[in-house]
């Protein structure tokens, strides 16, 4: 997906012919609140993510990479080389997950 999560969201919204109020109630949050979402003028929350999945039947797994890779997209997108950005988070990402499964080993 190159829109924003909020755009995405006004698409899903409308390409299925429901209103603001209606998405708002299914997903828990003020009406105010999605407009604002759809407007680029709010984050979204990530707990409605579990409810936007089942709502459209959308794969759980790929709506939170997409929105993790948007929250990210947001840090970066000022900076110069956002190659270089990423490679070192990933070579962070990578020793985070070294040390967390070195953490969670029992050793007998």
């Amino acid at each position: 997906m190159k829109e924003t999560f909020g755009t995405y969201i006004h698409k899903l919204r409308s390409d299925n012919g429901l209103t603001l109020t209606k998405l708002a109630a299914a997903l828990d949050i003020d009406q105010s609140t999605l407009s604002k979402i759809e407007n680029g003028k709010r984050n979204v929350p990530e707990e409605i993510l579990p409810k936007l999945s089942s709502f459209f039947n959308l794969d759980l797994k790929k709506l939170e990479q997409e929105y993790l890779s948007e929250r990210i997209a947001i840090l970066i997108y000022p900076q110069e080389d956002s190659k270089a950005i990423f490679r070192a988070a990933e070579e962070k990402a990578k020793y985070l997950r070294t040390i967390k499964t070195q953490q969670g080993t029992i050793k007998f």
